[in-house]
């Protein structure tokens, strides 16, 4: 049977990237499909002044494609997620598509700004609340030590990518820039039919030559939760379109779905809307739902919640505190002390605490991308004056920074870390520069019933003294610490997965 199929999006070049890339997906579901493209300007395409979360009616950049809808103009409009209303019409439905992107928000900074800062305070462009509320506080701490003297002040900018790129870039007295990376990874992606065309070599060339001028840093999630479906795909068709829903419906992906609705679900609870300064992500992992809340609502209550949610919690909680180990501020103590310093190469470094920062690093030497293995480690390299391009949050190695298409290469991570971790399988190469060393003895653990284990050097540590442990109950977070401890325990021993020791604490503390 022939299909036949009108789309219509708005006519920036990324809303029409974006429905090229689902007519793709659709003609590999369905050979013989026959496309129409139909794209035009929204509300908020024309009024490129005023501040989004002051224009005054919901879905400027939606609604003006809903009665093409109703009357059958188009058969399904292609959005961003996170430029659909809230509250959503009857006699219209929404259905996820495809992967979601990059959730995370990236900064963009004017390499000789940051070389040669002689600038009073720091200018960033960007619209959105929210990244304002949360990016002031990271930001004070996560931009290198030479600028933490300087007041952030953010100034308001719209328009297109391009656009926005283009003012930034033109602007001497304004030093950054906030995009969400997913709009830019996809900009300068080429795997589309259309990626050929003028107009998308045209803008890959003009968005390299300003990557070549700045330095990124992918902003963490945990910190700066994105907006409710930042990254992903929607399409809006009429309710009473069986045939189009069968069709579209091909394209999702339940796990991206979930992670959507339950980030606007979340939103909705405190009036949702572009003037909040509130940010809600979600998405999952084997080990479960990671979930960030992190904001202002129009109240005056601060939110901010990271767990790993997870249906049922396998281990039951201690009897009493005096069971757990470590409790607050009573756990292994340990020396670190640097060896020979290595030679490094301009490369990609996964840094697994400050300590791996080797004391002569004293330079900023920005041919270097330097990512941390959790948000403390950020703020103690930036205290050292290195620019910090990313996080693992915590995650694990294992998470992927998703940096290639920026770098405009695929270059792996080394792995800076202690020398007694050679014995803990890791993908990774490693450079080892510090030792490690207990400071003091193990306390008796024979009696404890619970285990937080910051890492599997610890749980060795533990195991070789107290062999007895082995049968508690372990825990630690997501990353190669839990394959070392689930590889040593085997498929009897019991290990859970928390987000960090302050949500395993927690959850032994209710």
């Amino acid at each position: 049977m022939s299909i036949q199929l009108k789309i219509g999006s708005r006519k920036s070049a990324l809303a029409k990237l974006q429905s090229y890339l689902v007519a793709d997906a659709l003609k590999k579901k369905f050979p013989g499909i026959q496309i129409e493209f139909y794209f035009k300007e929204s509300l908020g395409d024309k009024d490129l002044t005023s501040p989004l979360w002051k224009m005054g009616d919901r879905g400027v950049f939606t609604k003006d494609f809903k009665e093409d809808l109703l009357n059958e103009t188009v058969d399904v409009v292609i959005h961003s997620w996170k430029d659909l209303d809230l509250q959503h019409e009857d006699n219209t439905e929404i259905i996820s598509l495809l992967e979601r992107a990059d959730q995370r928000d990236l900064l963009l900074f004017k390499k000789d700004h940051l070389l040669n800062p002689t600038f009073s305070e720091v200018k960033i462009f960007s619209s959105s609340p929210r990244r304002e509320y949360n990016l002031k506080r990271f930001l004070a701490k996560a931009l290198p030590k030479r600028l933490h003297d300087k007041p952030i002040v953010f100034e308001p900018v719209r328009g297109n990518m391009q656009t926005r790129l283009a003012k930034w870039k033109e602007n001497p007295g304004v030093q950054g820039l906030v995009l969400a990376k997913a709009a830019l990874d996809r900009l300068l992606s080429e795997n589309f039919p259309e990626a050929s065309n003028e107009e998308y070599t045209q803008i890959r060339n003009t968005i390299r030559a300003y990557l070549k001028e700045s330095v990124f840093m992918c902003l963490p999630l945990s910190e700066n939760p994105n907006a409710p479906a930042q990254g992903a795909l929607a399409a809006e068709i009429k309710s009473s379109r069986a045939d189009i829903r069968e069709i579209i419906s091909t394209l999702t992906i339940p796990e991206v779905s979930k992670s959507v609705i339950r980030e606007r679900e979340e939103l909705q609870k405190y009036g949702g809307g572009c003037h909040q300064k509130i940010g809600v992500t979600s998405f999952y992992r084997k080990y479960g739902e990671v979930f960030f809340l992190q904001g202002l609502t129009d109240n005056g209550v601060e939110l901010n919640q990271k767990e790993l949610l997870k249906d049922t919690t396998r281990q039951p909680k201690a009897i009493h505190l005096s069971q757990i180990f470590p409790d607050k501020g009573n756990g292994l103590k340990f020396k670190r002390e640097s060896i020979s310093e290595p030679t490094i190469q301009g490369s990609n470094f996964l840094i697994a605490r400050h300590n791996a920062w080797h004391p002569n690093w004293k330079e900023m030497d920005l041919e270097k991308i330097i990512w941390s293995a959790g948000i403390k480690t950020f703020y103690q390299l930036a205290e050292k004056d290195q620019w910090v391009s990313g996080s693992t949050e915590g995650l694990g190695e294992e998470e992927n920074p998703n940096i290639s298409i920026l770098l405009g290469e695929d270059k792996p991570f080394i792995k800076l870390t202690h020398e007694d971790s050679a014995d803990i399988d890791s993908d990774l190469e490693r450079i080892f520069t510090y030792k490690i060393s207990l400071d003091g003895d193990i306390p008796d653990l024979t009696q404890k019933t619970h285990f937080f284990w910051m890492s599997g050097f610890q749980f060795d540590l533990a195991i070789q003294k107290y062999p007895s442990i082995v049968n508690s109950f372990h825990a630690c977070g997501p990353g190669i610490t839990a394959s070392h401890i689930r590889k040593f325990l085997g498929e009897k021993g019991s290990l859970e997965i928390f987000l960090n020791y302050e949500n395993w604490l927690g959850f032994h503390s209710r």
